[in-house]
């Protein structure tokens, strides 16, 4: 096999996962009949989010299983320090606050639409099991199975292939973005895919991406949640509080710092 179909079979195996997550989720959302009636989605749709995010990964571990290749070593499943794991946190912090103000100047130039913005009702089901299972799909399922395909499996895959990291993290980066499928979000994926994919290539694991995954999801769910509060609280005239961004800065560049002085074989 060519390197170059090695690379599209790479690419085909992550579609593959992709588009089976999306149409098993579809067949259980299609069962709540609020997506007919425009209601707030109901706890069929976090079913169909949550089974779909449980399989996302399947494709990639059977295929991997098939090939007798080593799973620790083929998605990066190693163990990493405790520094490493505090640095990894402060980055997140850090990250999480800036690519906020990414986004309010995203929206300035290109707004999102009212269609993209009904995502919104997702992020606050009134059902208590569909809140569990929200948070557990968002904030883990999700995670841990796009951190396994996309760090994991397709990053070390195209390093192995084209012996540049720049180019493996840069292009598994951009797939990753484009498969969330939100256009006004693209930039904002894309650049916290670089930095994930960097984490992973630089401690030679994927539970630091999985943690700073772990801490954008959440946090993004928790302001997604206090609406008007969450504005009031870090917004100043339109934008993240000055003296906020500036301890995030900071946050983020300490982080990475830390990050930079230690690698982890």
């Amino acid at each position: 096999m060519t390197q170059t179909h090695t690379v599209r079979f790479a690419f085909g195996i992550v579609l593959l996962s992709v588009l089976s997550a999306l149409i098993i989720g579809s067949i259980f959302s299609a069962l709540d009949p609020s997506i007919l009636s425009g209601a707030k989605p109901g706890l069929s749709t976090y079913f169909a989010m949550f089974i779909g995010q449980s399989v996302l990964v399947v494709p990639v571990i059977v295929f991997l299983l098939r090939k007798n290749y080593s799973l620790q070593e083929s998605l990066r499943l190693n163990t990493v320090s405790k520094s490493i794991v505090y640095s990894t946190i402060l980055l997140s912090m850090g990250a999480m606050i800036i690519s906020d103000e990414i986004n309010i100047l995203v929206d300035l130039v290109l707004p999102m639409p009212d269609s993209f913005l009904q995502i919104e009702a997702l992020l606050t089901p009134e059902n208590p099991l569909s809140l569990v299972l929200l948070l557990f799909t968002i904030v883990l399922l999700a995670p841990i199975g796009e951190e396994v395909l996309f760090r994991g499996f397709l990053q070390k895959y195209l390093e192995d292939a084209w012996g540049d990291i720049t180019r493996a993290i840069l292009f598994s980066s951009l797939f990753f973005a484009i498969i969330h499928f939100n256009p006004y979000w693209m930039i904002q994926i894309y650049l916290l895919g670089v930095i994930l994919g960097y984490l992973a290539w630089h401690t030679n694991s994927i539970i630091p991406s999985i943690i700073f995954h772990v801490i954008i999801n959440a946090t993004s769910l928790l302001f997604a949640s206090m609406g008007d509060s969450f504005e009031s609280l870090i917004l100043w005239h339109g934008h993240i509080n000055p003296m906020i961004l500036f301890l995030a800065i900071t946050s983020f560049c300490i982080g990475f710092k830390q990050l930079k002085n230690r690698r982890e074989t």
